[in-house]
């Protein structure tokens, strides 16, 4: 009997420890999704085995996006505050006699010099462009990133700006991924406060638990139940319930007109969330697919395509 109940002692303290050991891996891992390490320099080549070792216990390092190259043309550099009192700073490039302007917001571990490509695309088109670094990116205030769901301040914070600068023309949003998904949420929570003439979107997620598994899945990590540990983790982590940050939700109040594109050989995006989207948006909608595109810059990819069906909905 004794012997029998030391071995379900040491059985329950191996269960505690192993729980234990997972909790804090999984803990590690939310928290360096949504935190970025200033001046972080990641060593390259292959990672040793230590090294690995030391990923799967503490996470793997996050950079803190830095500013690429400025606009190759005459800008300024602008700064506006979001409601909660972040600082953010874009690149403001006026074209004469311009059609109205577009506001452009970057994805993930992105930064307003990754929209440059785009940027041009618009003022070739006549348009005014804003490149906004979100919170945590570039030479915007903060090292955190909530993914979308704070950074709808962001994209609120942008509007009223370039609103404020040419009351009497139109104004666009354009978002890529996470982008998109922060455009969706400041729709839903600013509805009196936002009127653009048009939002173009690119690569949305469907849900924040879409993003973990898409995550996961470029990892080759098995996505259930990580995927639900991570946002519950991380909801803990971050002071928001992550199980409702839904952008299929927040289309649902969107009657802007909308042009939605992805890429058919996405990784991270499913046709299913980029398709419940699409039905969720209230207002006229457009969607093109890019046959040929992952997870990255269209006009990159497909600059003809591209061009065609931004110019056709701008028209």
């Amino acid at each position: 009997m004794r012997s029998k109940r030391n071995w379900m002692g040491r059985a329950a303290w191996t269960t505690v420890g192993v729980l234990a050991l997972f909790s804090f891996v999984l803990f590690n891992q939310s928290y360096r999704f949504t935190h970025f390490d200033t001046g972080l320099v990641l060593p390259t080549g292959p990672p040793s085995g230590l090294t690995i070792a030391k990923y799967a216990l503490l996470g793997l390092p996050n950079a803190r996006p830095i500013d690429g190259p400025a606009p190759d043309t005459a800008y300024q550099d602008v700064a506006f505050t979001a409601a909660d009192g972040t600082h953010l700073a874009a690149w403001y490039v006026p074209v004469a006699e311009p059609r109205g302007t577009v506001v452009l917001f970057h994805g993930y571990r992105g930064e307003r010099a990754g929209l440059s490509p785009e940027a041009k695309g618009f003022r070739r088109l006549g348009f005014s462009t804003l490149q906004v670094d979100f919170r945590g990116s570039g030479a915007s205030e903060g090292n955190f990133t909530s993914v979308g769901y704070d950074e709808g301040q962001d994209v609120k914070a942008a509007y009223d700006w370039a609103f404020k600068q040419n009351v009497n023309q139109k104004v666009y949003l354009f978002g890529v991924s996470m982008g998109a998904v922060a455009v969706l949420r400041a729709m839903s929570q600013f509805p009196n406060g936002m009127q653009p003439n048009g939002l173009i979107l690119e690569c949305p997620f469907g849900t924040i638990l879409d993003a973990s598994r898409g995550r996961l899945r470029t990892l080759h990590a098995p996505e259930e139940p990580l995927a639900h540990l991570i946002v519950f983790t991380g909801s803990l982590q971050n002071g928001f319930w992550g199980f409702d940050f839904d952008a299929v939700a927040y289309a649902r109040r969107v009657r802007t007109p909308t042009l939605l594109q992805w890429g058919e050989r996405d990784p991270r995006v499913t046709r299913q969330e980029t398709d419940a989207i699409f039905a969720a948006l209230r207002g006229p909608k457009r969607l093109v697919l890019y046959p040929d595109a992952q997870h990255e810059s269209y006009v990159r990819k497909d600059p003809a395509r591209w061009a065609a069906a931004v110019a056709g909905f701008l028209k």
